[in-house]
């Protein structure tokens, strides 16, 4: 399953509300230390609208 992120909390230059879809981003945040200042959605629900 493909995941997404939005910032919670601003880092970096991402804004609070902020969809970060680029794949390889993702994966850095998620292996950093920002990765508390975000959470994963599903591509398929933002996809859908939901």
């Amino acid at each position: 399953m493909t995941f997404h992120l939005v910032v919670l909390k601003p880092f970096d230059g991402h804004s609070r509300g902020e969809l970060i879809t680029d794949a390889r981003a993702v994966e850095k945040i998620l292996a950093g230390p920002q990765a508390g200042f975000v959470v994963r959605v599903s591509a398929a629900t933002i996809a859908k609208g939901k």
